[in-house]
C-alpha cells in the first residue's frame, strides 16, 4: 500500500494519512491496463464487466475524470454492485469532491450495510471534511465487520489518526498499538504513535518511536524533521540541527522541493538564533 501521502497539522506535528490510497478494498481484483482495447462487449453482463474493469483501471492510473464517467455508466447498468460506487467515490475523493465521495460511500452502505469497505472509505472522507467524530464512528463499524488483518491495520491507523486530530491522544495510542500488534513494521503507526506521545508531553517516548521509524526507513525526511523539532524543545540544539540537515538532504534527494525549502528556512532561523545567543 502506498503510505506516501502526508498531512501537516500545525508546524510541529506531521501525520501520515493514506486517504484515497487506503481504499484498497474498493480497488481489488483487476489487472493493470495494458493499452490494448478490449473487444466491444455484447451482452449486458459483458458491458457491465467491461465498465467495471475500466472504472477500476482508470482510478489506478489516476485518470479520475474519465473514471467518474465510466463508473457512472457501470452504476447505470447495475446499481446494486458496490465496486463502481466505491471506485467512483475514490475518484471523487482524489479530485477533492468530498460531498460526492461521501454520497457514493453512503450509497454502498444503503445497499450493503455489512460492507466494511463503505464504512472505511466514508471514514476517510469524513477525516478530509474534518468531521473526526463521524470518521471514528465509521472506522468503528469497519473494524467490527472484518477480521482480515491487512485492512484492520489500515483501519486502526486511520481511526487513531482521526482520534489524534480530534485531540484524543490516549485513545489514539491504543489504535496505533493495535496496528503494531498486527504489523510491527508499520512505519505509519510508529510515526503517529510518536505524534500522540508528543501531544501528551511524553517526549522521550516520542523520540524512541521516531528512532524506530528511521530503523525501518532511514531516508524519511519528515521523521528527521519531527525528531529535530522535539530535540530542540528539549534543549538539544546540536542534535536538532543535525536532524534538520539530514531532513534537508533526504527531501532534496527525494524530489520534495517545498519540504526542502521549509527545512532550509527553519534551519537558517535556528542557526542564526544559536549564533546570536553565542
Amino acid at each position: 500500500m502506498d503510505l506516501g501521502k502526508v498531512l501537516g497539522l500545525g508546524l510541529g506535528l506531521m501525520l501520515w494519512l493514506c486517504p484515497g490510497e487506503m481504499a484498497q478494498a474498493a480497488v481489488l481484483g483487476a489487472s493493470p491496463v495494458t493499452g490494448v482495447e478490449a473487444p466491444a462487449a455484447s451482452t449486458p453482463m459483458e458491458q457491465l464487466q467491461e465498465a467495471g474493469d475500466r472504472c477500476l483501471n482508470l482510478v489506478q492510473l489516476g485518470h479520475y475524470e474519465q473514471a467518474i464517467a465510466v463508473c457512472s455508466r457501470a452504476i447505470q447498468l447495475d446499481e446494486q454492485r458496490p465496486e463502481p460506487w466505491l471506485n467512483r467515490g475514490l475518484a471523487f475523493y482524489r479530485t477533492g469532491h468530498f460531498p460526492q465521495a461521501l454520497a457514493d460511500d453512503t450509497a454502498v452502505l444503503t445497499r450493503h450495510s455489512q460492507d466494511f469497505r463503505g464504512y472505511y472509505n466514508r471514514g476517510l472522507v469524513q477525516v478530509a471534511l474534518h468531521d473526526f467524530e463521524a470518521a471514528i464512528a465509521d472506522f468503528d463499524q469497519a473494524a467490527t465487520l472484518t477480521a482480515d488483518p491487512n485492512p484492520l491495520v489500515d483501519i486502526y491507523d486511520d481511526r487513531g489518526l482521526a482520534k489524534l486530530m480530534a485531540a484524543h491522544p490516549q485513545a489514539a495510542l491504543h489504535d496505533f498499538e493495535a496496528a503494531l500488534d498486527i504489523d510491527a513494521q508499520d512505519t505509519r503507526a510508529w510515526f503517529n504513535h510518536s505524534c500522540a506521545c508528543h501531544q501528551m508531553g511524553r517526549l522521550a517516548e516520542a523520540i524512541a518511536d521516531l528512532d524506530q521509524v528511521l530503523i525501518l526507513d532511514p531516508s524519511h525526511a519528515q521523521t528527521y524533521l519531527k525528531r529535530g523539532l522535539i530535540r530542540r524543545s528539549l534543549g538539544d540544539a546540536p542534535g536538532a540541527i543535525a536532524d534538520l540537515h539530514q531532513a534537508a538532504n533526504c527531501a532534496r534527494s527525494q524530489g520534495q522541493p517545498q519540504l526542502h525549502h521549509y527545512i532550509l528556512t527553519l534551519l537558517n532561523e535556528w542557526q542564526t538564533s544559536t549564533a546570536a545567543v553565542g
